[in-house]
């Protein structure tokens, strides 16, 4: 049997679909250097609460704010390669084009509630820059955590219409 390759499952061929699929993956690829990032620093710390006695201090902020924006960037990627969770029990059985419909519904509303997100942590990130908020014991501005996950999740909306766009004309499944 010739399996298609995860590569090839979901590859969109129209221009727009690549475009939005290679900064989705750009996005997912910097996320992942942020959890390598985490990993290295956790390490560290872990290597000098056992060496020295004491971890790094603020490990935990940094580990905080890394998760959240790593996290943030590897959902559009993940909308694009259909990897998330589809709860299709009830509709299993439809025609292929119902289902299809099904799920152009869900990748709106999808990028409906990120679009929502990204506007209201447009404002957050506004409040916490004009208010000079930080972490704790690093003094890290949490305004600059907003920089990188606020489009992320436009991004995700921009996936998720094209998702849906491609289902209602049939060309991704």
């Amino acid at each position: 049997m010739s399996e298609p390759r995860d590569e090839d499952a979901f590859a969109p061929t129209d221009p727009l679909g690549r475009v939005v699929l290679a900064t989705c993956k750009a996005f997912a690829l910097g996320g992942g250097l942020v959890l390598v990032a985490i990993a290295v620093m956790s390490g560290a710390s872990i290597a000098s609460r056992w060496l020295a006695g004491r971890a790094l201090v603020g490990d935990f902020e940094l580990v905080q704010i890394g998760c959240a924006i790593a996290v943030s960037a590897s959902l559009p990627y993940c909308q694009m390669r259909r990897g998330h969770v589809i709860v299709d029990f009830f509709t299993v059985g439809f025609a292929r084009r119902v289902r299809a419909r099904f799920d152009a519904f869900g990748a709106l509303l999808l990028a409906a509630c990120a679009a929502l997100i990204a506007w209201r942590m447009t404002f957050g990130m506004l409040n916490a820059y004009a208010s000079g908020e930080s972490s704790m014991l690093l003094a890290v501005p949490i305004w600059t955590a907003y920089v990188a996950i606020v489009p992320s999740f436009a991004l995700l909306a921009i996936a998720a219409c094209y998702t849906a766009w491609s289902d209602l004309r049939g060309q991704l499944r």
